[in-house]
């Protein structure tokens, strides 16, 4: 498929793990089901009494913090009398954060917002509840759980980028293969941890070639960095000439800021989705529900869009979408990559001794 809009409504996530990891598992959805069944106005007004009498709702998540903080200010001016505590975390630290309160028998979160790493932990820890947002019905069904356990948020779209003052539009890369041209020989960097993105290559190209194409890159002198944002940032400032992985929306901020930068349509582009879920024994599972409720939201997901998110709405537009027009970008299984993370991780340092 060559449009986003296609790559919503085609992607085919893998869920038959996650229905088994919760088949037996009790849930604060219980706490919920008497909604069930309901009108959407009698529903909308039992779930905001419950969760004003809660007062708040509790979210882990890895947003910047202009960003998480514009979500809960447009959730509390819709819901007044209802704050949200947020807390901010890394990927990895969500995840040892999550472990750590799930060994002692009490998650502090209602929400938790992650990625596969994250999704993964919560199928081993048994704490998602089932939940069903009315603001799904928008959705594309591979976009949420068949068992109500999981859904989309919005999406992170990774990109070449490279600086335009030292590129010029004919060198611009538009194959993978276009990487391994003498141009870059020790011109490019990449992020030492670009785990995700060698698996996505794995699932698309298989292991011979894609070994190849890693091995090619590693010929290449590649400059290793942590971290995409700072790699972008590098990129900004003239240090490489480009980097091989990074998020578009980075890219796309950079640009409206002046910065001489521009991102590669090498085909394909992959797509790497943010995940939602209720936690089973949310402290406070009505506003726990109505945050997500409204995360969903075409209100919540113009949020998103505005500060340069792709929204998983197929109603809600985003700058991201527009510039991507016509290109090739694919979904890989993000879970599948989550549970080989750690072998992901071994290989690639295998192929490139200097990402250490």
């Amino acid at each position: 498929m060559t449009m986003l809009r296609a790559v919503l409504g085609g992607v085919l996530l893998t869920v038959g793990l996650l229905t088994a990891a919760f088949a037996d598992a009790a849930q604060s959805g219980d706490a919920l089901s008497a909604l069930e069944g309901l009108a959407p106005t009698e529903r909308l007004a039992r779930l905001g009494a419950g969760a004003r009498a809660e007062g708040e709702a509790a979210i882990y998540l890895n947003l910047d913090p202009i960003v998480a903080n514009a979500l809960s200010a447009g959730f509390t001016k819709q819901y007044p009398g209802i704050k949200v505590q947020i807390g901010r975390f890394s990927g990895a630290s969500i995840i040892a954060r999550v472990e750590t309160e799930a060994r002692a028998g009490k998650l502090s979160a209602d929400v938790i917002m992650s990625g596969e790493l994250g999704i993964l932990v919560l199928i081993d820890r048994g704490v998602m509840a089932r939940y069903r947002s009315p603001s799904l019905a928008a959705y594309p069904e591979n976009f949420r759980d068949k068992d109500g356990f999981w859904n989309v948020n919005f999406l992170n779209i990774l990109v070449p980028v490279y600086n335009s003052r030292l590129v010029s539009k004919d060198e611009v890369p538009q194959r993978l293969e276009d990487l391994l041209r003498p141009r870059w020989k020790s011109k490019m960097a990449m992020d030492s941890q670009s785990y995700y993105w060698f698996g996505a290559l794995l699932q698309h190209l298989g292991e011979d070639a894609t070994v190849k194409l890693m091995r090619g890159l590693n010929d290449q002198n590649l400059h290793h960095v942590r971290g995409r944002r700072l790699l972008t940032q590098l990129i900004a400032a003239g240090e490489y000439d480009l980097a091989i992985e990074t998020n578009l929306n980075t890219v796309i901020s950079l640009m409206q800021h002046g910065a001489p930068v521009g991102f590669a349509p090498v085909r394909p582009l992959f797509l790497r989705p943010s995940f939602l879920f209720l936690t089973r024994a949310a402290p406070h599972p009505h506003a726990g529900a109505l945050l997500i409720d409204y995360l969903l939201s075409e209100e919540g997901q113009k949020i998103l869009a505005a500060h340069d998110r792709t929204p998983a709405h197929p109603r809600v537009s985003s700058r991201e979408t527009q510039v991507l027009k016509g290109l090739e970008i694919k979904m890989p299984d993000p879970l599948d990559i989550g549970r080989r993370y750690a072998a992901l991780g071994k290989k690639y340092t295998e192929l490139f001794p200097g990402a250490k």
